[in-house]
């Protein structure tokens, strides 16, 4: 019997979604989501929606797919280290927006454990104890944590994930590393960026 089961690679990490096919991709142009900042430094604001931030000198923008209902998934390196990060964000929002945003953040933290075990097939995922921070991007609330699991090929692995609700848009940032690579290192790069996100 054939699988259905697709493969993506995203942030470094081959993964695993079943009936991935069923939602069309529209790979994006990057350079119609870029232009120079200040400082060497590289704005990348979406042509068709009101999401941005700023790639510091030595980030590149590689590449990127429109997808699903109104999603976005952009590519991110860090020519310095040369670990790949992925943004992700929907605009307009689909789902209502709770008003108890740190519940509907916890929420969207187990929604994702869920999906990394049940879809995509990493069956020890978890969220590392102690790793959850809650924090603010663009005036919006956040919520980071760090989940560990083991790679389709048997290695250990990190992922470090931040997603940001704003009024009409919500937005993720992470990064899957092997165990043995510095996440710390890498994340407190990112996070120069993330505090440059702009979302409705």
């Amino acid at each position: 019997m054939r699988s259905n089961r697709k493969y993506r690679l995203i942030g470094g990490l081959l993964l695993g979604s079943v009936c991935l096919a069923q939602q069309p991709q529209i790979p994006i142009v990057p350079q119609d989501f870029v232009r120079p900042g200040g400082n060497g430094s590289t704005i990348v604001q979406d042509p068709a929606a009101p999401v941005s931030f700023e790639l510091p000198a030595g980030w590149f923008l590689t590449t990127g797919m429109r997808w699903g209902t109104h999603e976005t998934t952009l590519s991110i390196l860090d020519r310095a280290s040369g670990a790949t990060a992925t943004v992700y964000y929907q605009y307009p929002i689909v789902a209502k927006i709770p008003v108890d945003l740190d519940a509907a953040l916890r929420a969207g933290m187990e929604a994702k454990v869920k999906q990394r075990r049940d879809r995509e097939g990493l069956k020890n995922y978890h969220v590392r104890a102690g790793s959850v921070q809650t924090s603010v991007v663009d005036g919006r609330p956040a919520l980071s944590f760090i989940g560990d699991f083991t790679g389709p090929r048997g290695q250990a692995m990190n992922e470090y994930m931040l997603r940001v609700l704003g009024s009409d848009a919500k937005a993720e940032f992470f990064v899957h590393m092997p165990a043995r690579a510095d996440l710390g290192a890498f994340t407190a790069r990112l996070g120069e960026v993330i505090q440059t996100l702009r979302i409705p």
